[in-house]
């Protein structure tokens, strides 16, 4: 018999190199597919992040300057500027002030200079400053009342009962004169025993001239500004130790609505700060994410309660 011939039986002998090709081409379809999902998955995820933080840095400045504008002009007059505006642009200032005592002070002689000595009563008979100046002295121990709870503020600063020791302790005080709607900051750092006077530190000397029926307040002020892209916080007139309170901002604006409909841009010494119905606050932030700048804008308004008081 003729034997038969062997021939190979290439196709169980595995994959076809077309087949192979095709699976790979099949696998590189499925892996761009998949990294590109995962790679658009990590930019919303990055977009998402920044957008948040973003709002978050902003929402956080409009709640702390939001609180401090409601209590904006607590126990002070309607001509005392306890609001003001001053437009710059998209860098504007807010300044706000309540009065951390009920009792203000006349000042009973004009002080300029270098002058330290603040009289707030008339010594002897002499009238000066007219019936504000005149001591009201309930308690019958010889100090004006208005007087007495200064000094006993100053005094409780450092925890001292019944101010021992006359000069320790100095908080900040501020002068205005009504009639040009100026003023400044000095230290009240001790009371003369006379129970006529107050004593500033001599450094640094007025800036002007106040004339008597000036008034001094136990104030606490909070300027807000930008800066570069940080918005600071100014207390109590300490411009050279300013607060960094929120960055990434690019604009920061604000105007108040008044009671007849009207915005104010600026508002000064001059206005009726009881007359505004709303402070309306913007502030714009951006971020860079991949070479593109994210921005921003939230507003916000408020109402300084105090106005409801006159």
């Amino acid at each position: 018999m003729k034997p038969k011939r062997c021939s190979p039986r290439f196709a169980d002998g595995g994959f076809t190199i077309v087949e192979l090709l095709l699976a790979a081409g099949i696998a590189v379809v499925v892996l761009g597919l998949a990294l590109g999902l995962v790679i658009t998955n990590r930019k919303v995820y990055d977009l998402d992040r920044a957008r948040t933080a973003l709002n978050q840095n902003l929402r956080s400045s409009l709640d702390l300057i939001g609180a401090d504008v409601r209590q904006a002009g607590e126990s002070l007059g309607v001509d005392f500027p306890a609001i003001e505006i001053v437009d710059r642009g998209d860098a504007d200032e807010l300044v706000l002030r309540r009065n951390l005592l009920d009792e203000v002070l006349p000042v009973c002689m004009p002080v300029s200079g270098n002058q330290n000595d603040v009289f707030i009563n008339s010594p002897g008979a002499s009238g000066h400053g007219g019936p504000a100046c005149t001591k009201v002295d309930g308690n019958g121990n010889g100090w004006d009342d208005r007087h007495e709870a200064w000094r006993s503020y100053r005094c409780e600063q450092d925890g001292v009962p019944g101010c021992q020791d006359n000069s320790r302790e100095r908080v900040r005080a501020f002068i205005y004169d009504p009639s040009s709607g100026q003023g400044e900051w000095f230290d009240y750092v001790a009371d003369d025993m006379s129970q006529f006077k107050i004593h500033k530190d001599p450094s640094p000397p007025w800036s002007r001239s106040y004339p008597q029926n000036s008034r001094l307040y136990l104030l606490e002020e909070r300027r807000y500004r930008l800066v570069g892209d940080v918005i600071e916080l100014v207390k109590n007139g300490d411009v050279q130790n300013p607060q960094s309170l929120v960055d990434r901002i690019d604009k920061f604006r604000v105007r108040a609505r008044m009671t007849d409909g009207s915005w104010k841009d600026e508002l000064g010494a001059g206005d009726d700060w009881t007359a505004i119905a709303s402070v309306e606050i913007k502030v714009t932030g951006s971020v860079a994410l991949r070479g593109r700048a994210l921005e921003r804008t939230l507003e916000g308004k408020f109402l300084p309660r105090n106005v409801l008081s006159y």
